[in-house]
C-alpha cells in the first residue's frame, strides 16, 4: 500500500506501546497469526466483498474468470495424485493476489476496540491494561475475531498466536482465542525485527550484525577478486539489507550494539583491496 511499509507499521504501533510503559501503564499486545492465510481465502466469499465494496461487475467478473477453473494434483516419486479442484487462495506471486487479500480483510478492525496493526496476514492487537474493564474489553475484541474468522473461512495458528506482556505492572492475565488459551512470550519476530517484553534493541541488534557477518563470510570464501567494482555491489546487495532493514525502528543505542554492527563494515572494507588500512 502506498506510504506504508513494515517500517511505518513497526514505529506507529511501538511507539503508543513504548509512550504507555515510559508512564508507567502496563500493555499487552497480541500477536496473531493466519494458517496458511494467502492460500485459505475462499473465492465465493471473496467475490461477496469485492461486489459489496462497489467494484463494478466487469471488474468482478474479470477477477472470477481469473481465479476460478485452478485444478492442483500432488507428485510424489513419479506418482500423480487425482487432480482436485482449487476452491480457495490467492496466487502469492501476482501481483494481484496480495492485494485481493488485503480487500478480503480489510473489514477485520470493525468493532474492535483495542488498537489493531494489519500488514498482510500479520495482525496484532494492543491494549493498555489499568483496570479489570480493559482485560474483559481486550477478550472480547479477541472474540470478535474469532467470529469474524470463523464467518469468513479462516483459521487462526493458535500454536503461533501470542500474548506478551509489557509494563513492570503488569498483572499477565490469560487470554483465549477461539476457547484456546494463548501462549505468552517474551520475544517474538513481528515483521522481520525481533521485539522484547522490554522493548530492548540488543537481540535484533546482535541478530542483524551476525546474519550480515555470515553473508559476507560467504562473499570472502566464494569471490576470489578483491576488486572494488565486484565486492562493493554484493556488499550493497546482500549485506547492508540486515543492516538497514527498518533500522530507523531498532536503531542500536548501546555501544556494544553499535561497535557489532559497526565490526561487519570494517570486515567489509578488508575484503576491497586498497582499503585495507581504514578503521571506519
Amino acid at each position: 500500500m502506498k506510504h506504508r511499509s513494515c517500517q511505518t507499521n513497526l514505529i506507529t504501533f511501538y511507539e503508543e506501546v513504548r509512550r504507555s510503559i515510559d508512564q508507567g501503564v502496563a500493555v499487552d499486545v497480541i500477536y496473531l497469526d493466519f494458517a496458511k492465510a494467502f492460500d485459505t481465502v475462499p473465492h465465493k466469499r471473496l467475490l461477496f466483498k469485492l461486489r459489496k465494496i462497489g467494484l463494478d461487475e466487469n471488474t468482478c467478473s474479470w477477477i472470477e474468470n481469473w481465479i476460478k477453473d485452478r485444478v492442483q494434483r500432488v507428485v510424489i516419486n513419479g506418482t500423480f495424485s487425482r487432480w482436485t479442484p482449487v476452491v480457495g487462495g490467492v496466487p502469492q506471486g501476482s501481483v494481484i493476489g496480495p492485494i485481493l487479500f488485503n480487500l478480503f480483510i480489510n473489514d477485520l478492525e470493525i468493532g474492535i476496540e483495542s488498537h489493531v496493526s494489519v500488514f498482510a496476514d500479520d495482525t496484532k492487537l494492543g491494549k493498555v491494561i489499568q483496570c479489570e474493564q480493559d482485560v474483559t474489553s481486550l477478550q472480547r475484541d479477541l472474540d470478535r475475531l474469532g467470529d469474524w474468522a470463523l464467518k469468513w473461512q479462516m483459521k487462526f495458528n493458535l500454536d503461533k498466536c501470542k500474548v506478551m506482556h509489557f509494563g513492570v505492572k503488569n498483572t499477565q492475565v490469560i487470554y483465549t482465542l477461539n476457547g484456546t488459551e494463548l501462549g505468552k512470550s517474551k520475544q517474538e519476530k513481528d515483521l522481520g525485527i525481533i521485539i522484547d517484553f522490554k522493548l530492548s534493541n540488543n537481540a535484533q541488534c546482535q541478530t542483524a550484525a551476525s546474519k550480515a557477518s555470515k553473508v559476507l563470510a560467504c562473499i570472502k570464501r566464494g569471490v576470489h577478486s578483491r576488486d572494488e567494482n565486484i565486492i562493493l555491489p554484493l556488499y550493497k546487495s546482500m549485506v547492508r539489507p540486515h543492516l538497514e532493514y527498518a533500522v530507523q525502528f531498532w536503531a542500536p543505542v548501546l555501544k556494544k550494539d553499535i561497535i557489532a554492527l559497526e565490526k561487519v563494515q570494517r570486515r567489509a572494507t578488508k575484503l576491497i583491496r586498497g582499503m585495507e588500512g581504514l578503521s571506519y
